[in-house]
């Protein structure tokens, strides 16, 4: 290493971020005397919840090295150390800058964007460079309470969209080929989740109960069933915790650029109208609390 590497190395420093570290408390039957604990949540930038392995082996070498050898993966797959001594935090921080890993996903703000795995068979279409495009447009960005944002490829929603503030959903919409089906195997009608599909004889039918999961386009080998469209649709309001709520249906065959909008319409909406909760100093409204206060049409006029 040059004498200039060196001095680099020794004097680097990172301002104490204003989000991600979390206060900390050892387990009671550790003792700590005279040193400041802390939990360290971490996540790639911009927001996402696929890791590298090298970035996986850098996790393990902090927490190992300042922490206590452990690593909790958060429901919206943030990467926390916890128990890093406070005079340690900042190599510890520094080693994770290195591997592409920083500081974040708590507060008031953006969490971590949270997208299924292109390679999941079930999926309608991938989701992650859209999700990637979100966080680079969106993360980070200071809110009246924190806001999740889910991407999910099916409508499986393994990703939890209906239970976020803001849940994308990919759909299908399945159309019959014009040539008969002269395979009896009846896998499309099996795999139909809302029994969807009619057949008679050699005919194929869709009715109005399909809920566009596209799952009858994975099955059917004669590939008489066809994708005809497909587009997102949108939750909006949900989220986990001691009051859970369900989002609400907003809008349907919405496209990746009409996506982007509607993100950017309702953050600026719940920052326009979310107040100070009832009994609360300063904590502000979730946008479930918001969309429940204002209603759900009048949020969205204008």
């Amino acid at each position: 290493m040059t004498d200039e590497g060196r001095m680099q190395e020794e004097t680097f420093s990172l301002e104490m971020p204003s989000v991600g570290i979390i206060k900390g408390v050892l387990a009671k039957d550790i003792e700590v005397v005279g040193e400041k604990v802390v939990n360290l949540r971490t996540c790639a930038r911009p927001y996402r919840n696929i890791y590298s392995v090298s970035q996986l082996r850098k996790i393990k070498e902090v927490s190992e090295r300042y922490g206590s050898s452990k690593v909790h993966l958060s429901p919206r797959h943030n990467l926390e150390i916890p128990e890093i001594k406070q005079k340690e935090l900042d190599r510890a921080l520094h080693e994770l800058y290195i591997a592409g890993l920083f500081p974040g996903g708590a507060g008031t703000s953006v969490r971590n964007i949270f997208t299924c795995p292109d390679w999941c068979d079930r999926a309608v279409r991938p989701v992650q460079e859209l999700g990637l495009m979100v966080s680079h447009n969106f993360g980070d960005r200071d809110m009246p309470n924190k806001v999740t944002i889910s991407f999910a490829g099916c409508m499986n929603g393994c990703s939890r969209p209906e239970n976020t503030d803001i849940g994308v959903v990919a759909i299908t919409e399945v159309e019959v080929d014009a040539k008969a089906c002269g395979d009896n195997c009846n896998l499309c009608i099996a795999a139909c989740p809302f029994n969807a599909i009619e057949k008679n004889g050699e005919t194929v039918k869709i009715n109005d109960t399909c809920c566009y999961c596209g799952k009858c386009l994975k099955v059917c080998s004669d590939k008489v069933l066809k994708a005809k469209k497909t587009g997102f649709k949108i939750f909006i309001g949900g989220k986990e915790g001691s009051t859970v709520r369900y989002g609400r249906e907003y809008r349907k065959w919405v496209d990746d650029f009409e996506v982007l909008e509607i993100i950017d319409l309702v953050l600026r909406r719940y920052s326009m109208y979310a107040r100070v909760r009832e009994g609360s100093e300063r904590k502000k409204e979730r946008l479930a609390e918001v969309l429940e206060r204002v209603g759900f049409e009048r949020f969205f006029e204008g």
